[in-house]
C-alpha cells in the first residue's frame, strides 16, 4: 500500500527548494548535544520549520494577484503553516492535506489525533474526479483507564489516500509532523482552548504527565508521539495497522486493542455522496456512515441550531487546494473533547471516544466533473453539526454568491466553525476570485502560499 514513488526531477525556485529541505530535518542517532541544542533552538524560533522569511505570519484572509493560487485552512495554526509549506515544496492538495492531519495530531490531539475518526475527499485534477475516504468510528471490545475507546483507523485512510492522489514521497509529508513532537511547538490558542475547557477531565496517568501542566505559549514535547511518527514516517502507514507498530499498541493496551481488531478496521474508499448543482457542477460530500446528508442540508440553505461552540467539542477540520485545481478536504472527530481522554503508552497516541456522535462529520467539495475546476472546499470543527454548518457556507458563498470572509463573519460560529477555500468562478477561470478563509469564531488559520 506503501510503495515508494520514483524522485520526480524538477528545479525549483530557491525558496521551494529551501522549503524542501526544511521538511527533512529530523532528530537523528549519534548527533551531538551541540547538534540537537541548536535544532531545538531553531524550532523554538521557527516551529512550523518555515522557510526563511515566513516566520510569524499573521491571521490572515488572503487572496492570489498574480499568481497561481493555492491555499490551506484549518482549525489549528500551525498545523496550517505546516500544509502551506508542503504546496511551497512541490506537493499538492492531497500531499498538503496528509501533512496537516500528522501535524494536528501533534498540535490539536484533543480534535484530531491519530485516533480519531473521520472523513475526507480528493478532487484529482488529472482525473477531474472525486474520491471519498471514510473512517468511521468502531468500538473496541476493552477499555482503557476504565474508558471505552475507538480503534484508530484515520492512519491507514490517510495513507491510502496519499497512494492515490499524493505526488510527494510519503515521508516528506511525515517529517514536519515528527519535528513538532520531537522538538516541541508552543501551545496554539485552539489547543488552550480544550485544556481549559477539558484538560482537567484527562485521567489517564500518561494524558496528564504530556498535557497537564500545558498552558497557551507554553512548549508541548511529546517524544512518544515522536517516536510513533518515526516509525510511520519509515515504515509506512501499514506497520500502524498491521505491523510492529500494531504489536506494540496491542500490547501496551493490554489486550484491549487486539492487531486483528486493527486490521479489520478497514477505512471505505468510494465515490462521494454527490448531488447536481447549475449546469456543470456537482456537490461532493462524505457518504454513509459519515454525515453527507446534513451536510446537504445545509446547502439547501438550513442552517445548523446551536450556540457559537466555546471549545472543538472533540471535532475538527481541514481544506487544502494546489494551483492545478486539485482539492482535499478532511472532518475529523475525537468523539468528545480529548476523546477517551487516554494515551497509549510509550506511543503517545490519544484514543478516540465511541459516543453518538462521532461519526456525524463531512467535508464539503463543490467541482465541475467537466473541466476539473473546483469553486469551493471546506471542513468545519467545534461541534457534530458543523457538517451542516459547511454545507451552509459553501450555500452562501457558492449559490447565494457572497464573499466567503462576509459569510463565515456573520454566522458567529453557530452549530460549528468552519474553515473554507472558494474560487466562486473557477481556479483557471479567475484565480483572483479566489479567497481562503478561517471562520473568525474559531481559532484556525488560512493561507495562500506564495
Amino acid at each position: 500500500m506503501n510503495a515508494k514513488r520514483p524522485r520526480q526531477s524538477r528545479t525549483l525556485p530557491v525558496r521551494h527548494a529551501l522549503a524542501v529541505a526544511g521538511l527533512f530535518m529530523l532528530a537523528a542517532c549519534g548527533r551531538s548535544e551541540t547538534d540537537r541544542e541548536s535544532d531545538a533552538a531553531a524550532n523554538a524560533a521557527n516551529p512550523a520549520g518555515l522557510s526563511p522569511g515566513r516566520g510569524g505570519l499573521s491571521r490572515v484572509v488572503a487572496d492570489s494577484v498574480n499568481a497561481a493560487f493555492a491555499a490551506v485552512a484549518a482549525d489549528e495554526s500551525r498545523a496550517a503553516e505546516v500544509g502551506r509549506d508542503v504546496l511551497l515544496a512541490g506537493g499538492n492538495a492531497t500531499d498538503a492535506a496528509v501533512a496537516m492531519y500528522f501535524a494536528m495530531a501533534v498540535t490539536l490531539p484533543s480534535a484530531a489525533s491519530l485516533g480519531a475518526s473521520g472523513a475526507c475527499i480528493v478532487h484529482d485534477d488529472k482525473t477531474k474526479a472525486a474520491e471519498a475516504f471514510v473512517f468511521p468510528p468502531i468500538a473496541a471490545t476493552g477499555s482503557v483507564a476504565g474508558q471505552p475507546f475507538t480503534v484508530p483507523s484515520g492512519v491507514r485512510a490517510i495513507t491510502l489516500m496519499h497512494v492515490r492522489h499524493g505526488q510527494l514521497r510519503w515521508e516528506a509529508t511525515l517529517a514536519p509532523a515528527e519535528r513538532l513532537a520531537r522538538f516541541g511547538v508552543p501551545v496554539s490558542r485552539a489547543l488552550a482552548r480544550d485544556l481549559r475547557s477539558a484538560g482537567g477531565a484527562l485521567g489517564d496517568r500518561d494524558a496528564q504527565r504530556i498535557f497537564g501542566a500545558m498552558a497557551e505559549g507554553g512548549t508541548l514535547i511529546q517524544p512518544e508521539l515522536a517516536g510513533t511518527l518515526g516509525a510511520i514516517r519509515q515504515r509506512g502507514g501499514a506497520d500502524f495497522f498491521q505491523g510492529q507498530l500494531a504489536r506494540t499498541m496491542s500490547e501496551q493496551l493490554g489486550g484491549a486493542l487486539s492487531v486483528d481488531a486493527l486490521r479489520a478496521a478497514v477505512p471505505q474508499a468510494s465515490a462521494p455522496m454527490t448531488e447536481s448543482y447549475g449546469m456543470r457542477r456537482r456537490v461532493y460530500v462524505a457518504p454513509a456512515p459519515a454525515a453527507g446528508t446534513s451536510a446537504l442540508a445545509g446547502f439547501k440553505g438550513q442552517a445548523p441550531s446551536g450556540p457559537m461552540p466555546t471549545d472543538s467539542g472533540g471535532f475538527a477540520g481541514l481544506a487544502a487546494v494546489d494551483g492545478k485545481a486539485g482539492a482535499a478536504a478532511c472532518a475529523l472527530s475525537m468523539g468528545q473533547t480529548f476523546g477517551s481522554r487516554a494515551v497509549v503508552p510509550g506511543m503517545g497516541v490519544m484514543l478516540g471516544a465511541p459516543s453518538p456522535q462521532a461519526g456525524s462529520v463531512s467535508p464539503v467539495v463543490i467541482a465541475n466533473p467537466g473541466n476539473g475546476e473546483f469553486s469551493f472546499v471546506g471542513a468545519g470543527g467545534g461541534a457534530a453539526t458543523a457538517a451542516q454548518a459547511t454545507g451552509y457556507v459553501a450555500y452562501s458563498t457558492i449559490e447565494r454568491d457572497q464573499p466567503l470572509a462576509g459569510v463565515l463573519a456573520s454566522r458567529g460560529g453557530q452549530g460549528g466553525w468552519v474553515n473554507a477555500i472558494a474560487c466562486p468562478s473557477g481556479l483557471r477561470g479567475s484565480g483572483a476570485s479566489c479567497r481562503a478563509a478561517m471562520d473568525p469564531a474559531g481559532a484556525g488559520l488560512a493561507l495562500v502560499a506564495r
